[in-house]
């Protein structure tokens, strides 16, 4: 199970060398330092730096958290494995939870969040998402593509968080690992089209005429909305907003929004 290690900030991938040292260097893999590919665009196009996500922060995968803790504990910059304090029982070491593993495992590939893939369709709405974001699309509140950036509001570790996600586009210059990807998904899709039979599912959002909406693509910041009509067949649904004294309709993709309750 995932566990996390407090450290000075800076102090990071030294601490993770030195445990490898200690633990032996099959636990190499097994110590992460979480990491994410930062955009910044310079000349029209992306550039990427590399950045801590969580400073101050290492996980580790162990099946053994006292002996480890107990190994470690005479490293310099080891602080502990986060755990809970009892004066009866002493210190129980607290592993992160389904969720926040299934983070993990959605964002990082070897200790690194690499940069999502981004376009958006005619009508400015996100059309397309390769990479870590596409699994937090529908928790994104601010999308700032100029910027390269994208904000996610997610319950991460115990704490309502803000994480960034760093975006590429077709303004910028190919990366190969990402056109990878982009074919394999190409191909997952013709395949699920090709054997998917036609069948229109009657509202699977359960979004209908009164409801309240927020658009989650960024585009429309946190405005809510009142659903005037819906399309089930293009997925689509109509709403009403005031543009300088006049109303004017707004169509949302249903898969872009986010209820009300």
């Amino acid at each position: 199970m995932w566990y996390v290690i407090q450290t000075e900030s800076g102090n990071e991938h030294i601490l993770k060398n030195e445990i490898v040292a200690v633990l032996g260097e099959k636990y190499r893999n097994h110590v992460m330092v979480p990491l994410y590919e930062d955009v910044w665009r310079k000349g029209g196009t992306g550039h990427i730096t590399i950045k801590k996500m969580f400073p101050g922060y290492l996980f580790i995968e162990t099946d053994a958290p006292i002996s480890a803790d107990e190994m470690l504990k005479n490293i310099d910059g080891f602080k502990t494995i986060l755990g809970v304090e009892d004066k009866k029982e002493g210190k129980t070491f607290v592993p992160i939870n389904k969720e926040d593993e299934e983070f993990i495992k959605n964002l990082f590939e070897e200790g690194m969040m690499h940069v999502s893939y981004i376009k958006l369709n005619h009508r400015r709405q996100i059309g397309r998402i390769v990479g870590p974001l596409s699994n937090y699309r529908n928790k994104i509140v601010k999308l700032d593509i100029p910027h390269r950036r994208a904000i996610v509001d997610s319950e991460i570790f115990g704490k309502r968080r803000r994480i960034k996600f760093g975006l590429w586009t077709d303004e910028d210059k190919p990366l190969a690992w990402l056109e990878e990807k982009k074919k394999e998904q190409d191909n997952i899709n013709f395949v699920e089209k090709e054997n998917k039979p036609d069948i229109i599912i009657d509202n699977p959002y359960g979004i209908h005429e009164g409801d309240i909406v927020v658009d989650s693509s960024g585009i429309y910041v946190d405005q809510r909305f009142k659903v005037k009509r819906v399309d089930n067949k293009k997925n689509l649904i109509f709403t009403e907003t005031e543009i300088l004294g006049t109303v004017v309709e707004v169509e949302l993709l249903m898969d872009q929004v986010l209820k009300e309750s």
